[in-house]
């Protein structure tokens, strides 16, 4: 347990193949920061003993209370291979520990894009959770190399109680449910791109891709087995190494049998296939497995603590006098076990033989990270093409200096090493003590009482530690200093960072393909920086650096004024800003927050500016009201940010509003039964398209509209919303731009799916073109020229080609058509109709606007006559869109949470009831296998799921805890201005319909915080007499 000089680990630095840089990644309570405990005792920074109870890289007060990890934390370590190997055997491991918290997925994201490799531990009795999936996901988009620690094996037998057979069937089964989530990922991905514009090519992309280094086996040195808690692991190559002796095999043969269907015939020496088959016991089971049930039966079952020295003598181990007093099991095989197979040495074995060092970069990786999807490659200068060589080898040399800021990390001023008191050296201390020597012998001289007072002192005056003079903080404005500093959480890239080197800070927008953008006084997008003082982090310490090397991560200080979350750091201008990072989850929990004393508005707006830089996924806006918004992940992700307000930011009390939730609206088919499954007998005027079509005039009676909504079929809306992000991009892009041919893929494959989507939509006869041609007549897309609404033209205007616009310019038309010049007002109006409804002012979704009519009479009086004309045809266009949208039946559109619950079989009927209550839908309730506990799935509204978590806990006395996530938006299929009208309906709901209407409910709440009219009576029916004294 070697305690590591810094000196030692900055040597290390500077060799790239000896550095490693991992992240843990995993499901909540699966055991992530017990194990970097495990791997943080191996340096000697905290004892072996406290591993898995200390949770050292969990250093805020309320991580150390919930028992969670909030955020993601960095430490490096040294590892010293074993001597038998030849080489080089030191290592420099950089560990981020990440937390498993859906609400703090971001923080995943800022660790795994400054990695090679990830660490994934899975619990294998829960299995593979949803948060898991979603690691492999963001692992395999950013093109990192997974290991796998199938973690908390103790539990199989003390808590499972299961024989090392069915524990080795359950391992099995874990491992393939790993794998099926992988092949999936991967095979998605594969069909996603796909070129299915070829009508020739009939053969699957799946066919022709090598998935062979994919998936997880323990053959292959991938997976590690480990208990985290009690200290040990092990993998199929520790056992191999012990047994090929004995056995008389080789041990890389050994290591392909040891897992799998193999037996070993004792009579031949050599391992055979089919164990299973002919009910043998399998290698693992028999050398592998039975030996740790053994251990475990002896030490923790039966408590044969006689035993003990005689196995640690078989095993080779040199047990303490201490340990063998041990009385508690767990200590006791934390003593046995863990210096038997120790974690450290295994897991961080498997790093550094499967992680790659940070000059070995997959080329795709570095061009994903280096070059925009959107940007085609030859249009880049040949300067910004030649750094992805410097990029690729992580050269320290390079003179191109590259570095990725993921996040800004808070640290307490007093936390800086330079602010804290320097520990004294073996020779300060000795002459410390001679000195307190030498006054001792002169006090002794004195009288008694004089000389006792003066040896109270001269220990008074005895310390370890050297007082240093704090350098003083630069104060802010107002006045009062700033109790945080924000470091910078980065990784070099590429050539060597110092102290005090002068880089550019490359926001998003810098695009080296302009010219003016790689020049150093006309750069628009890009900040000249001055890098301050350079850190290793340390869990919750700080260590000072002079430079880093290319490879490593590093906290850079002197950024807090440049830079807000993310950021590029380069030394060229030709360098393009590192594409964003992939976010798991979408903020969707909007608070308002306000002083409790309204003179401490200043101090919320700093904090606010403070929090919106320390955390990666809040969002601080201020709403059109005035107020102070802040949108976050979930619950708990709002009780941190809170917390951290009041506490450290802001350091005000604050009231927090109830959740602000967005909600969408829509329009549905006409109903065929009505509210008690009765069939509606539609008459003649029902069926009348011409009351479905709305006409406003402009006000001057010169313009005229003919607008009808429809509603766009399921899988249009789904398409469109999938490539939001893509069609907000697009919109960006100048008109007479040439897009990249990756993007004009995209762009033609989207089209074929609108196609194929839109072969549902019903236009009530109005149109006779095919869909093909209703695709071309696509005017724009709305809200924002990205949303899930379509404007469809069936006029005679002849609208811009919506997919081929940025392949030509448009100047190039003849403008003979008077209605070109008001072509952007009527869009426009349509954008404002679609960012906020009729309903409750919400933006719109899955609607079709179609234009049967445009005309403009140009004879006669002057357009303008009443006021600028584009305004008339904006707020013409915008009034009839809203009409459209009313005569259909009108939607309200909620966000859904997928909620994920592990709860034993004696809680599942109250669960149920706390779920419906919300109303909830329960999508699967599955048996966990080898364990009695089920895994229910469901679906709850957003607006429903405040205080679901504590209900959940309260209802099941604490043995289930949900896990939300947003899932996707969906109709509620209730009419806002739905009434009781038919006999039946009255039979059912009654006179007064007591059972309220939930989605106007949702919709008056909305309506009533953003100040509009909400119809309610305050007394509703008034033939019950209430008075003060009986109010029942």
């Amino acid at each position: 347990m070697p305690v590591v000089e810094g000196s030692d680990l900055v040597q290390l630095q500077r060799r790239r193949q000896q550095v490693r840089n991992i992240c843990i990644l995993a499901h909540v309570d699966h055991g992530k920061t017990t194990l970097a405990d495990s791997l943080v005792a191996s340096n000697g920074i905290i004892s072996q003993r406290m591993a898995g109870k200390l949770r050292y890289l969990d250093n805020r007060a309320d991580e150390q209370e919930r028992g969670i990890t909030m955020k993601s934390s960095s430490i490096s370590l040294y590892y010293q291979e074993a001597e038998e190997l030849t080489g080089n055997p030191d290592y420099l491991i950089n560990l981020i520990d990440s937390p498993g918290h859906v609400d703090f997925s971001s923080e995943v994201s800022t660790a795994v894009r400054l990695c090679d490799g990830a660490i994934v531990v899975v619990d294998v009795v829960e299995g593979v959770g949803p948060q898991t999936r979603a690691c492999l996901k963001q692992i395999y988009e950013e093109q990192l190399k997974p290991v796998l620690v199938l973690n908390k094996l103790d539990r199989l037998i003390l808590e499972k109680q299961m024989d090392p057979l069915d524990a080795y069937f359950h391992l099995t089964q874990v491992l393939e449910q790993v794998n099926a989530v992988l092949g999936s990922i991967f095979a998605s991905d594969i069909l996603a791109r796909e070129d299915i514009t070829k009508k020739d090519n009939y053969e699957s992309a799946l066919e022709e891709v090598d998935d062979s280094e994919l998936y997880f086996s323990p053959s292959s040195g991938n997976v590690v087995f480990c208990s985290a808690y009690d200290g040990w692991a092990f993998s199929v190559r520790d056992f191999a190494a012990m047994y090929a002796k004995r056995l008389e095999l080789k041990r890389k043969d050994l290591e392909q049998v040891l897992w799998g269907d193999f037996y070993y015939n004792s009579k031949k020496k050599e391992a055979l296939p089919g164990a299973q088959e002919k009910a043998k016991k399998p290698m693992f089971v028999q050398f592998v497995l039975e030996n740790i049930w053994s251990l475990y039966d002896i030490i923790a079952i039966r408590k044969d603590k006689d035993k003990l020295p005689g196995i640690a003598e078989k095993l080779g181990l040199k047990l303490a006098a201490r340990d063998l007093r041990l009385t508690d099991p767990k200590l006791q095989i934390k003593a046995v076990l863990g210096q038997w197979l120790p974690i450290d040495k295994c897991v961080l074995h498997m790093v550094v033989d499967h992680v790659p060092p940070p000059h070995k970069i997959i080329e795709e990786r570095a061009q994903r990270l280096l070059y925009p999807a959107n940007v085609d490659l030859s249009s880049l200068p040949p300067e910004t093409l030649k750094l992805k060589e410097s990029f690729t080898s992580c050269d320290a040399d390079s003179s191109n200096v590259i570095a990725f800021v993921s996040k800004m990390t808070p640290v307490h001023v007093s936390h800086l090493p330079q602010n804290r008191p320097k520990r004294l050296t073996d020779q300060e201390v000795q002459q410390r003590r001679d000195e307190v020597r030498r006054r001792i012998e002169e006090r002794k001289l004195q009288s008694e009482q004089s000389e006792l007072e003066k040896i109270s002192q001269g220990v008074e005056q005895l310390s370890t530690q050297a007082e240093v003079p704090k350098q003083e903080e630069p104060e802010p404005e107002d006045g009062e200093p700033n109790e945080f500093v924000f470091i910078a959480f980065a990784r070099v890239f590429s050539g060597t960072l110092k102290r005090g080197m002068e880089l550019f800070n490359l926001s998003p927008k810098h695009d080296p393909r302009q010219p003016t953008h790689r020049r150093e006084d006309e750069a628009p997008y890009a900040s000249r920086v001055t890098i301050g003082d350079l850190y290793m982090f340390m869990g919750g310490e700080l260590q000072l650096l002079d430079e880093v090397p290319a490879g490593n991560i590093v906290g850079i200080g002197g950024l807090e004024s440049h830079i807000v979350k993310t950021a590029t750091l380069s030394s060229s201008l030709d360098c393009t800003s590192f594409s964003e990072l992939s976010i798991m989850a979408t903020p969707i929990l909007r608070v308002a927050i306000e002083p409790v004393q309204p003179q401490d508005m200043p101090k919320l707006v700093k904090g606010l500016k403070l929090l919106n830089q320390a955390d990666a996924c809040v969002q601080v806006s201020v709403a059109p009201t005035g107020e102070h918004v802040i949108t976050t992940l979930g619950e708990v992700h709002v009780e941190k940010c809170v917390h951290d307000l009041e506490h450290s930011y802001a350091k005000i009390k604050v009231n927090v509003s109830k959740p602000i939730v967005s909600f969408r609206e829509t329009i549905v088919p006409a109903a065929t039964v009505d509210m008690v499954n009765e069939a509606i007998v539609k008459t003649a005027e029902d069926k009348d398209v011409s009351k479905k079509i709305a006409i406003q005039q402009t006000l001057n009676k010169r313009g005229t509209l003919k607008v009808i909504a429809v509603p766009l079929p399921a899988e249009a809306v789904e398409l469109l919303e999938k490539h939001s992000e893509f069609f907000k991009e697009l919109a960006a892009i100048p008109r007479n731009q040439l897009l990249s041919e990756k993007w004009t893929t995209l762009l033609a494959s989207i089209k074929v799916k609108l196609i194929a989507a839109l072969r549902d939509l019903h236009l009530f006869g109005l149109s006779s073109l095919t869909t093909e041609e209703l695709v071309n007549r696509i005017w724009s897309l709305g809200p924002r020229n990205c949303g899930t609404n379509i404007l469809l033209n069936l006029s005679d205007y002849e609208q811009p080609d919506f997919w081929s616009s940025h392949a030509k310019s448009l100047d190039t038309d003849i403008r003979s058509d008077p209605r070109k010049d008001f072509n952007s007002s009527l869009v426009n109006g349509f954008q404002l109709t679609s960012v906020a409804g009729p309903l409750c002012e919400e933006p719109m979704q899955g609607v079709c606007f179609v234009v049967l009519e445009w005309s403009i009479q140009t004879e006669g009086e002057d357009l303008n006559s009443r006021g600028p004309f584009s305004g008339q045809v904006l707020t013409a266009a915008k009034e009839v869109c809203r009409q459209a949208f009313q005569n259909q039946p009108q939607r309200l559109v909620t966000p859904m949470y997928s909620c994920n619950i592990v709860v034993n079989a004696e809680m599942l009927g109250k669960m149920y009831a706390v779920i419906g209550r919300r109303h909830g839908k329960i999508l699967s309730g599955d048996l966990t296998q080898g364990s009695g506990n089920f895994a229910v799935t469901c679906l709850l509204p957003v607006i429903e799921s405040f205080n679901f978590a504590q209900e959940m806990r309260k209802q099941t006395s604490g043995l289930a805890c949900p896990q939300l996530m947003f899932s996707h938006w969906e109709v509620i299929d209730i009419d806002p201005f739905w009434l009781p009208t038919t006999e039946e309906e009255l039979m059912h709901f009654g006179e007064k319909a007591d059972s309220a209407n939930r989605a106007k409910l949702y919709m008056d709440s909305v309506r009533r915080r953003k100040g509009l009219f909400v119809d309610e009576q305050v007394v509703e029916h008034a033939e019950k007499q209430r008075t003060l004294s009986k109010n029942k």
